[in-house]
């Protein structure tokens, strides 16, 4: 009488490995199909954080040129623009600040009361890692701007 019963647990032993191992399958097919969109997501992410990091470093470089422009009103376009490579983010002033543009208007020496304003053009090509348009989908920016103001004193 103990025979049956035997047969039947290992039957259905034997089924519940399979019932796992078809489980098992289903979630290595189910990540495998899933994977490859995470993934990308997690690029794009990364890349657009990237120029974001670039966005706002270069505007608060710019603040800065801005103000040092307005303060030093003899100062020239290159001592503004060595002043503000000096205090901006590495990411501006990589490679001796080669891929920023300087301008400042109106040209030296300025007036007490009067408005100058910098502006700032940098190219982040450089830090654009993955192909420019991803997938024919998402275009990266390849050049940012910023323009900033102040009073002369």
């Amino acid at each position: 009488m103990e025979q049956p019963s035997m047969k039947k647990r290992t039957i259905k032993l034997s089924l519940e490995k399979g019932r796992r191992s078809v489980a098992r399958a289903q979630a290595a097919v189910e990540f495998a199909l899933i994977a490859p969109v995470v993934l990308v997501l997690l690029l794009v992410g990364i890349q657009f954080a990237i120029i974001g990091a670039a966005s706002l470093g270069l505007g608060q470089a710019n603040y800065q040129a801005a103000r040092y422009a307005a303060i030093n009103p003899t100062a020239s376009q290159s001592a503004v623009q060595t002043f503000m490579l000096s205090v901006a983010s590495p990411l501006i002033s990589a490679n001796i600040g080669n891929y920023v543009t300087t301008t400042v208007s109106p040209a030296p020496p300025c007036s007490f009361g009067n408005t100058v304003t910098v502006s700032l053009s940098f190219d982040i090509a450089h830090l654009v890692v993955l192909p420019n348009p991803f997938l024919g989908i998402v275009t990266f920016p390849t050049a940012l701007t910023s323009t900033e103001s102040a009073v002369c004193e």
